[in-house]
């Protein structure tokens, strides 16, 4: 009785490892697929640098969204992929947003010349930022909406308002004193450190909830059923790092290897916050603050 019993759960325990297998390379093969996507829509196709052929071309901007759309459409209608039609248009969506931001910088400024607005000053860094938030997180929920998903589906809702705001208040407050303690005194002038202060808070806003929205909120909870929390967040990460890999432009070959483990690691924690808190919020403000020393450092060189 007792190799009877044995032997069935040996052969129990051979099963599960069959069936893992598949599920792995399953998995495995989705996260890269993803990732090409990603890279396909968020560096290829980026529109705030010009690295690549692709970057700010209107033709690959416009045959980018119109494909994951296609994708989207199809995957809708397919039995065997329906569970996949979400992602294929959140990629549209983030494709989109960067067409949308093309499209309209002449008009962007064309408003900044009425305004009085000069260029290459602060003033118009922070409202740059400020249209292009404007843009992005309208275009995003706009789509959303019109393909009949909540906005919850991109956590933007309180979700655990008290934890969000605990953690990424006080992350927002240790690194706006921190900059301001580090870099405040390289400053020419009162005026010129003011000006720092006020755009950058503007600029830091909008870019850390714009960007968790585009490139994290608009995917993360569409993954999950799929690839699972840990795995999505890695991939989000992922992508987020390979995003600002412009940075590394500005920067000394041997800080390099801190930058992308700076930007990777942050944004595991921003993903983490975000599925933890059920909320955009707590992230949002943790990236504004990282945001934010690094305006406050830059200008002050």
């Amino acid at each position: 009785m007792t190799a009877k019993i044995e032997n069935e759960m040996a052969l129990n325990r051979a099963g599960r490892e069959k069936g893992r297998w598949p599920e792995l390379s399953r998995k495995s093969g989705l996260f890269v697929l993803l990732l090409v996507c990603a890279i396909a829509v968020f560096i290829l196709g980026a529109n705030h640098y010009t690295v690549f052929p692709t970057n700010r071309n209107l033709y690959y901007e416009g045959g980018t969204t119109a494909f994951f759309l296609a994708a989207a459409i199809v995957l809708r209608q397919t039995p065997r992929f329906h569970g996949y039609w979400q992602i294929a248009y959140a990629f549209f969506t983030a494709a989109a947003v960067i067409l949308i931001t093309t499209l309209t910088v002449d008009m962007r400024d064309s408003l900044f010349r009425m305004m009085g607005i000069l260029s290459k000053t602060n003033q118009e860094t922070g409202a740059s930022k400020v249209f292009e938030a404007f843009m992005t997180i309208g275009t995003i929920l706009l789509l959303t909406r019109l393909a009949g998903m909540r906005l919850e589906s991109l956590y933007v809702k309180r979700g655990n308002l008290k934890w969000g705001l605990l953690v990424g208040l006080g992350t927002l407050l240790n690194f706006m004193t921190s900059s301001l303690m580090f870099f405040s005194a390289q400053y020419p002038s009162l005026e010129k450190l003011g000006s720092a202060i006020l755009w950058g808070v503007v600029f830091a806003l909008c870019n850390g909830f714009l960007e968790e929205l585009w490139l994290r909120a608009l995917f993360l909870r569409k993954l999950v059923p799929v690839l699972g929390v840990a795995t999505s967040i890695v991939l989000t990460s992922l992508w987020f790092g390979l995003f600002h890999v412009s940075g590394l432009m500005y920067m000394q070959p041997e800080a390099v290897p801190f930058y992308m483990i700076n930007t990777f690691t942050f944004a595991v924690a921003w993903g983490y916050l975000m599925h933890k808190t059920d909320s955009w919020i707590g992230a949002g403000l943790m990236h504004a603050a990282s945001d934010f020393f690094l305006f406050i450092a830059m200008l002050s060189n």
